[in-house]
């Protein structure tokens, strides 16, 4: 086209048709934008990493019929945001976890995950969901009061399932204790809920509630005074 020339007083109304090696002319939309349209569209972004910064707006990201895949590096695929919204397809959307397995960071304020109507189905072979814990032991030695004394208070409101273990570790074969476990709303009034129950030397009992209140506690006491009783009190339990 070196010897051809362009009649055309307005070069914004001049038009250039370029061809690919198919033979193929380049798309645009109405507004003169180029469209490009793939069914297999490969960005490779350079080394120090590709950044798109969506406007005000939002960013949206129409996936082809068949779906979208997105390939992360070796080393991760981070994405930062203060507010980041997946919208799911109606036929739902399917995330595969690696073998090593998914992890979720939530951010300072929480994860919050919001069901459809029809509700949140999760289908797994091998589900686990990590519950924190409590687990606080305590050893009373000497015991040679037959009266009894009530052991620490625990507060069980925000404690889902837990339990009192008590081990009589007295040096004595014919040392034994006597044991409850009281109840309480306040702790100040006490109800005995579990026991007593006697407890011989190297034996084990375990304490456990069928009626909720906020406070609990072990209730001890020697059955001979002669007798020093040794005990290990442990309360366990998942929050």
């Amino acid at each position: 086209m070196a010897n051809f020339k362009i009649f055309q007083d307005n070069p914004d109304q001049a038009k250039v048709k370029i061809f690919g090696s198919n033979n193929a002319a380049l798309n645009t939309d109405s507004s003169g934008n180029l469209t490009i349209t793939s069914t297999g569209l490969a960005i490779t972004a350079p080394t120090n990493g590709l950044m798109v910064t969506a406007p005000a707006s939002g960013l949206a990201i129409t996936p082809p019929t068949g779906g979208l895949a997105i390939t992360p590096p070796t080393n991760g695929l981070t994405i930062t945001s203060t507010g980041l919204a997946i919208t799911a397809p109606t036929n739902g959307l399917t995330v595969t976890a690696p073998a090593s397995g998914l992890a979720i960071t939530p951010p300072t304020g929480g994860l919050a995950i919001t069901p459809p109507t029809g509700g949140l189905l999760i289908t797994s072979a091998g589900l686990a969901i990590i519950s924190a814990t409590t687990d606080v032991s305590a050893t009373r030695a000497n015991i040679i009061d037959t009266a009894g004394s009530g052991d620490t208070t625990y507060n069980v409101l925000g404690v889902r399932t837990w339990t009192f273990g008590v081990v009589n570790d007295s040096l004595a074969t014919n040392a034994q204790a006597l044991v409850k476990m009281q109840i309480s709303p306040n702790g100040t009034n006490w109800l005995d809920e579990a026991g007593p129950v006697t407890i011989n030397q190297n034996a084990l009992s375990t304490l456990v509630t069928s009626i909720f209140l906020k406070y609990a506690r072990v209730y001890y006491s020697a059955v001979n005074a002669a007798s020093a009783v040794t005990l290990n009190i442990f309360f366990q339990g998942e929050l």
